[in-house]
């Protein structure tokens, strides 16, 4: 966001075997997919990711990462 407001978007299409992933799964790969996509802009760089869902938002306050968090 900059001064309030999106500044880019990026989607992509569910592959088959992702179509059966649980929705905090698919959050998380989202999260990723961002960071990824724009990864040439934010590397070096404080990146602060918001988001509305709960799972989401108690994984990223964990200080102790299982495998699927450090994923």
């Amino acid at each position: 966001m900059q001064n309030g407001k999106f500044i880019a978007y990026a989607s992509q299409q569910l592959k088959i075997q992702e179509k059966n992933y649980p929705s905090h799964d698919l959050e998380l790969a989202a999260v990723a997919f961002a960071l990824n996509i724009w990864r040439h802009y934010i590397y070096d760089v404080h990146v602060d990711v918001f988001t509305d869902h709960k799972n989401l938002q108690y994984v990223f306050k964990q200080n102790d990462q299982n495998l699927r968090q450090r994923w």
